[in-house]
């Protein structure tokens, strides 16, 4: 039993790992590959195509959640597991050995669009099916540390994307990495991606899918209809989820050297102190949600995060509030609700459309709002608009902080019962029932 359960965490871990790895590479690597991959006559226009392809891959994300979603409800979670993993592994191979620019011209900068839309597609899917499988995995009792656990690979993920870098930089120079080390950082995602394969290849199905694969198909229009009041309550808790994420730990360290305060040294030497608070925050927020229930952690740490993030980053850029202070806090109040948020918004939908349900608005809100906000932030800043970027992050995180105070206990599904009643109403040929939470309903 106890080496089943790790296998939950472990296996849930390393997909959200690769994920948050091969996002953050490309994320962090992007003014350094930009000049040999992207068109441009300057610097500035090479970075922007290459965080609007950053962008593009989001764009596929929607899509892929379907997909994968529809895999993961009807093939099994597992499937679903194995599809995206080798998705995003692939993709990072393949962007690890594109010819520059110089070779073949504008095809570089296509191949790279593809590759992103490749992993948009995997990655669409990946969380989704991992907060289902550790629903229907883990023991009730410590259903959202194991979530919680499982999510810090995303913190991890980007701690490790960071580290990659800065090992290259201190390796190589950062003329180094510009002239062709950052193939490195993609080979090194690429072979994190086959080792996330290995580790999910020994993973069973949950119980809870066997049981509802075995009643028999349900209809799937019906049941997403029916819930599409809670698909919106998603949407909204990922608006401010994901702009936190890609704000605080991935987009800082740039952040921080266009206020001039800060070289490029010293902010990725101090970004790993908010990544280690993100990471923190993220585990501590799984124990109190399984003492304390997951809305009232949620509702916190959203609302911390709303409050916080302006007066720390405007604090930051104009040297009130220490690098090491700004980051750490904000990423905290960040990290709070995004270790528990993922498995809880599962719990809204039943069995039948739980990966899909939760995907598509959880990737259409992160393809709008997470995938765009490097290239947002470096146009206000490009503009002159430095402060504002904090303020359009704090839209992001007060939506969301308005949808946590939406949901509540009364709409979750109780998951050990929900197979067995789905079988029930089967059996007795009756319709499948399900509380449904319409828009006009929440208002």
């Amino acid at each position: 039993m106890a080496a089943s359960r790790t296998r939950v965490v472990v296996a849930s871990t390393a997909g959200i790992f690769v994920e948050s790895l091969d996002w953050t590479i490309y994320g962090l690597l992007a003014p350094y590959f930009a000049g040999q991959v992207f068109p441009g006559a300057d610097r500035v226009t090479q970075v922007l195509g290459a965080y609007l392809v950053f962008a593009a891959g989001f764009v596929a994300r929607p899509l892929g959640s379907f997909l994968m979603g529809r895999i993961t409800d009807t093939r099994g979670r597992r499937a679903g597991l194995l599809a995206s993993v080798s998705l995003i592994a692939l993709g990072s191979a393949v962007i690890a050995l594109v010819p520059t620019h110089a070779a073949i011209g504008a095809w570089s900068a296509v191949i790279v669009v593809a590759a992103r839309l490749l992993q948009g597609i995997a990655m669409g899917g990946e969380v989704a099916t991992a907060a289902t499988f550790v629903v229907e995995s883990a023991p009730p009792e410590r259903r959202h540390r194991y979530g919680a656990f499982a999510y810090s690979g995303d913190a991890f993920g980007t701690l490790a994307g960071t580290i990659v870098l800065a090992v290259l930089v201190g390796a190589l120079g950062v003329s180094g990495v510009q002239s062709g080390g950052w193939r490195i950082a993609f080979g090194v995602a690429a072979a994190c991606g086959l080792l996330a394969l290995w580790i999910r290849t020994g993973v069973p199905e949950t119980p809870v899918f066997e049981q509802a694969r075995a009643a028999g198909p349900v209809p799937v229009r019906p049941l997403l209809r029916a819930h599409r009041g809670r698909m919106l309550l998603a949407f909204m808790l990922t608006i401010g989820s994901t702009m936190g994420v890609y704000f605080g730990s991935v987009y800082l360290p740039e952040f921080a050297q266009h206020t001039g305060r800060y070289t490029a040294d010293q902010a990725t030497a101090v970004q790993p102190i908010a990544l280690v608070a993100l990471v923190l925050a993220m585990i501590a927020s799984g124990f109190l949600a399984d003492r304390f229930g997951p809305l009232p952690v949620i509702r916190a740490g959203f609302t911390a995060a709303a409050v916080l993030v302006v007066p720390l980053m405007l604090g930051l850029a104009h040297g009130w509030v220490p690098y090491a202070v700004a980051g750490p806090l904000f990423t905290a109040g960040v990290g709070l609700q995004l270790g528990v948020t993922p498995v809880a918004g599962a719990r809204l939908f039943p069995v039948p459309i739980r990966a899909v349900a939760l995907g598509v608005p959880a990737g259409t809100a992160i393809a709008l709002f997470g995938g765009t906000f490097l290239y947002v932030a470096e146009w206000l800043i490009d503009h002159g608009a430095l402060g504002w970027v904090p303020v359009y992050a704090g839209i992001g995180l007060t939506l969301s902080a308005v949808g946590s105070w939406l949901v509540h206990e009364r709409l979750m599904y109780p998951v050990d019962t929900l197979a067995g009643t789905l079988a029930r109403e089967r059996a007795e040929q009756r319709p499948t029932t399900a509380p449904v939470t319409t828009t006009e309903e929440l208002a």
